[in-house]
């Protein structure tokens, strides 16, 4: 069920179907997790519950998060609480694929068949990106031959996406395996963090890549020709991602008066200088409400206490750029955003989530490498590429986050994934 579902939950909502009742909204992907869930429940009783044992910390932790941003919802006077407890609603709903994938992912095929449709979508989304960019299909906006791409995903997720594909691919290679698996994960992840161009998912990939290299020095099963493999394809997806966002980073480089200034194409949106400003909103927000923060979601609307000082600060900025009651831009930081909705509380309890995955992906490296660094690859593109975005409800990069914790935790045999002998 957990593969079955991939093509749905990994496709942006334009091409879902709708159905709307009563002020809520369902699209096709909250049908695929919910059979998901439903299916992770029936696994539990007809089997056990075993799997979950194993990330108990895990659990505590993820559910504590869970429990401060739906408590966060009430702070301060309960403004637009219906559609922040919505918000909270669709990302329990998300958060829920982590214990459902561990309670799924039980034998060697059932890990062997998610890993392939993962693998497999995600190559389609970069073959449609390329055709996207070379005007072959239309992206959304209609033809734009050599500019950045989404394929069927959207910004950000699409990075993330096929950057995960792209370190399940750099694990193969690292534990000497699975060559036809690499190969797809390789073209398919390389095509999409390079059209995406989003720095911060290859942040995140880079960051999955040092984190596969260590671990499998460690477990001696790299080497040179592994390694200098891996950063070659790692260098040509960074020429591609800079190829793409060259005049963003002159612009962004003048903005801080490290070169001469240059005019933009862009309106003043998704730059480099529009998310310095926002950061600093975000931080102004923080300092003033440092232990439990604002409350969910406020940090996209209470803006206007900060947005004379911030014209102040950053004078000579597009009018769009600025947060108004139509354009409510928000921190467009994940972590920084936790920090402001939830404080330095729910900021901590954020990383310990993450960290607890990675830190239970690393204790089954001897036990099943293959499977634990396919895991540190998806949590580590993820916790990279969130630093492009806020917190957004009911998006891919959901799925990713929480699929990536639930490998971390689940117990897959060692047939899923035998390390090569140590110099193969």
């Amino acid at each position: 069920m957990a593969a079955a579902a991939i093509p749905v939950i990994w496709l942006h909502g334009r091409y879902q179907g709708h159905l709307s009742a009563a002020g809520v909204s369902v699209v096709t992907s909250d049908l695929a997790i919910a059979a998901v869930i439903a299916a992770g429940v029936v696994s539990g009783l007809m089997f056990g519950w075993e799997p979950l044992r194993r990330g108990r910390l895990l659990w505590i932790l993820a559910s504590a998060f869970l429990g401060l941003l739906l408590l966060s919802c009430f702070w301060r006077p309960p403004e637009l609480l219906g559609a922040r407890v919505t918000t909270w609603f669709k990302l329990l709903e998300y958060a829920l694929l982590a214990p459902a994938v561990a309670l799924l992912l039980r034998r060697a095929v059932d890990f062997d068949r998610f890993i392939a449709v993962f693998v497999a979508w995600a190559f389609a989304a970069g073959v449609w990106g390329l055709l996207m960019f070379f005007a072959i299909v239309d992206d959304p906006q209609g033809p734009r031959p050599g500019q950045r791409e989404v394929s069927f995903l959207g910004h950000q997720d699409y990075g993330a996406f096929t950057g995960s594909a792209l370190a399940a691919g750099f694990a193969a290679v690292a534990l000497g395996i699975r060559r036809r698996l690499a190969v797809v994960a390789i073209v398919g992840g390389s095509l999409g963090v390079t059209l995406d161009a989003s720095v911060f998912a290859y942040f995140g990939v880079l960051l999955a890549a040092v984190a596969i290299v260590i671990a499998t020095a460690k477990l001696g099963t790299l080497n040179l020709r592994r390694m200098l493999l891996i950063g070659a394809v790692l260098l040509v997806v960074a020429g591609g991602v800079v190829g793409l966002r060259g005049s963003d980073v002159s612009s962004y480089l003048g903005f801080l008066g490290i070169e001469r200034a240059q005019k933009s194409a862009e309106t003043g949106v998704q730059t480099g200088q529009q998310r310095t400003m926002l950061l600093w909103m975000g931080l102004q927000m923080w300092e003033n409400h440092p232990v439990l923060g604002i409350g969910l979601d406020r940090s996209n609307t209470d803006f206007q206490p900060y947005l004379a000082a911030m014209k102040r600060k950053f004078p000579g900025q597009p009018p769009l750029a600025y947060p108004s009651r139509i354009h409510r831009w928000g921190v467009q930081n994940y972590w920084l955003e936790l920090a402001t909705d939830t404080g330095t509380v729910g900021l901590l309890l954020g990383l310990a989530t993450f960290g607890s995955g990675l830190v239970l992906a690393f204790r089954r490296l001897r036990r099943n490498a293959f499977v634990a660094l396919v895991a540190v690859g998806l949590i580590l593109v993820v916790a990279g590429t969130w630093n492009a975005i806020g917190i957004v409800a009911g998006i891919p990069m959901d799925a990713v986050t929480w699929v990536g914790l639930g490998l971390a935790a689940a117990s897959v045999p060692l047939a899923a994934g035998k390390p090569a002998e140590p110099g193969g």
